[in-house]
């Protein structure tokens, strides 16, 4: 959504290099948004959750995500997006999707037309 495509997939995902601080921030931020503990999806994946009282979950990624996308491949492409008093680094859209194609989920398929159809969008508009 903050890639100007009109589709969400009913969480917000982080990704974030995987250090002793980022995961001591990372209780925090859940203790402020009133959240759970970042909680492991499952056994067999690095992905963390973070529920509870929130409005939307949080998934957290650390060091890469589906597709073969590291942290600093992703954060050199990553576009800088106010959202109130705050500036957020945002994935590029054809990273986003590229992901979303690797990870293969069926929430992930059902919105890639849609992300597919903004990216060719920008980038008429960028000519």
């Amino acid at each position: 959504m903050l890639n100007g495509a009109p589709v969400t997939t009913q969480d917000i995902d982080l990704l974030i290099r995987d250090t002793r601080p980022n995961r001591r921030k990372l209780v925090h931020f859940a203790e402020e948004i009133g959240g759970n503990a970042p909680m492991r999806v499952s056994e067999l994946s690095s992905v963390e959750w973070i529920e509870g009282s929130l409005a939307v979950p949080v998934e957290i990624h650390y060091d890469r995500v589906s597709g073969g996308l590291t942290f600093s491949a992703i954060r050199s492409r990553a576009q800088r997006v106010t959202v109130g008093d705050e500036e957020l680094r945002v994935a590029a859209l054809a990273d986003v999707i590229r992901s979303k194609q690797a990870a293969n989920r069926p929430k992930d398929r059902a919105v890639l037309p849609i992300l597919r159809d903004t990216l060719a969008v920008k980038r008429k508009l960028e000519r």
